[in-house]
């Protein structure tokens, strides 16, 4: 199917965004922690990674809700 296709690279895409935001939020913690950046700058970097992780994190479940959703119960995603 087409459209279960789409929807796969759709979900393995949110996952390698969210695979790539949680190493970035990952490092920023560490260069935090051991004072590699001083704050306040390591702190808003902190907080962006974080946002960024997060945001990227919905996005992952969002799609593969959509895809579940298409893939086991055959129900079209909303346009």
């Amino acid at each position: 199917m087409a459209l279960e296709d789409l929807w796969r690279e759709r979900l393995q895409e949110a996952q390698r965004r969210y695979s790539l935001a949680k190493v970035a939020c990952a490092k920023a913690t560490q260069e935090c922690a051991n004072g590699f950046t001083p704050s306040p700058d390591g702190r808003f970097a902190l907080q962006m990674a974080l946002r960024v992780e997060m945001a990227a994190l919905a996005e992952y479940q969002r799609v593969l809700a959509i895809f579940h959703d298409l893939a086991v119960n055959r129900k079209l995603p909303p346009e």
